[in-house]
């Protein structure tokens, strides 16, 4: 039969250097909000022709757009996330790829504003501490 309670100490010591991993780590590289909580715009584009990654981050440069975070999906269109977008920019963005890489087709158009992601970040922290006293009394 295995004494875990006699080995408690070693229990705690693993438990507690992954706990300090994990925290390090965390305040480190920290985390990367997604446009519902810091505010923009997330296009799916797919081109009829084959356009690579990085020419499709120069090209986005050269519009205007240089901090930009691109992706490629499963099905070979781009995930580009942008800064918030009117329709009067999105529309000259569209423009300028076609003009650059022929017809392009956006499967997917979210934009998310300043004030949404304030409320929903918000919504979001109270809701975590709440849960997390509710673990606190259950655990009590």
């Amino acid at each position: 039969m295995f004494d875990i309670v006699g080995k408690r100490f070693w229990f705690f010591l693993i438990s507690g250097v992954v706990v300090l991993a994990g925290v390090v780590s965390l305040a480190t590289f920290g985390l990367k909000a997604g446009i519902e909580f810091s505010s923009g715009s997330m296009m799916t584009v797919g081109f009829e022709q084959e356009v690579d990654q990085g020419e499709l981050k120069e090209g986005l440069a050269s519009l205007g757009y240089a901090n930009v975070i691109i992706q490629r999906t499963g099905e070979g269109d781009f995930l580009i996330r942008l800064p918030e977008l009117g329709s009067e920019a999105k529309t000259e963005l569209e423009t300028g790829l076609t003009a650059r890489w022929g017809a392009l087709e956006v499967r997917e158009f979210e934009d998310v504003s300043e004030m949404v992601a304030t409320e929903t970040t918000r919504n979001e922290a109270i809701a975590v501490a709440i849960t997390a006293i509710g673990i606190l009394i259950y655990i009590t």
